[in-house]
């Protein structure tokens, strides 16, 4: 058996024809494979475009898309704007009031002023009135001109029985928006015969109404009057200088 064992370890056998050359098949594997590797960079190196270009059109990468300017809103939109923002407002004015109605801003003849009228009912239970006024360019050009505001010859209604004006006071807030307060006093029917003082006559000098008025940049002016008690004459206005100021100052207000 070892014999035998031994004789066959010593038969070398002869191999098959390959039928190819195995050097060729080599060469030509190295190049398949070079040609592999360089489709595969070039594939790698499209992707990495193609994943560049989809950064940069990512919704989180979008550039910056300027919208265009609006168009100015019509009257009638600024109208509705400029009712619900004072309807917001004034509960925050008018601290402790009650039943506050406010109604529809009226466009006069047309033009770029309107005005709404407020009752309400204040933490002592009086029936107040309010009315507030917002004027485009043209009607503040017209007629509420901020120079010559405080003049006597502009305040008729503004004349005591001691002949001296009531108080008016121009002034400007820390905004750089000019306002103006003023006073108004009702005349005295039982005064007759008195000398008349611009066309008013002389009146008991107390305060029937305050009211404040602002002049913005944007050409137009917001004018607000607290007539007092509309049911009481002697109950004289309730609303102070820094409430009046904070509802003419307010800059949603617009009306051109």
């Amino acid at each position: 058996m070892d014999e035998l064992e031994d004789r066959l370890r010593g038969i070398t056998l002869a191999e098959p024809p390959l039928g190819f050359d195995p050097d060729e098949v080599a060469g030509k594997a190295a190049k398949k494979a070079r040609n592999r590797r360089g489709v595969v960079a070039t594939g790698i190196a499209t992707l990495a475009v193609i994943a560049a270009a989809v950064v940069f059109v990512a919704p989180g990468n979008e550039p910056e898309q300027v919208a265009p300017a609006a168009a100015p809103s019509s009257r009638e939109e600024q109208k509705a704007r400029d009712l619900q923002h004072l309807k917001d407002v004034l509960p925050g004015i008018l601290v402790g009031a009650t039943d506050i109605s406010v109604r529809d801003f009226i466009q006069v003849n047309d033009s770029d002023l309107m005005t709404s009228e407020v009752r309400y009912i204040d933490a002592a239970g009086v029936k107040r009135l309010l009315n507030l006024t917002i004027s485009g360019p043209v009607t503040t050009k017209d007629g509420y001109r901020r120079e010559g505001r405080c003049d006597l010859g502009n305040r008729g209604d503004a004349i005591g029985p001691d002949r001296k004006p009531m108080r008016c006071e121009e002034l400007v807030t820390p905004a750089g928006i000019p306002v103006v307060i003023s006073e108004t006093t009702p005349k005295n029917p039982d005064q007759v015969g008195e000398p008349v003082v611009l066309g008013q006559g002389f009146s008991t000098g107390k305060v029937s109404g305050r009211s404040a008025i602002a002049w913005h940049s944007w050409g137009g002016s917001v004018n607000a009057i607290d007539l007092g008690a509309w049911d009481s004459p002697d109950a004289g206005p309730a609303l102070t200088d820094g409430q009046l100021i904070e509802l003419v100052t307010d800059p949603v207000f617009l009306f051109r």
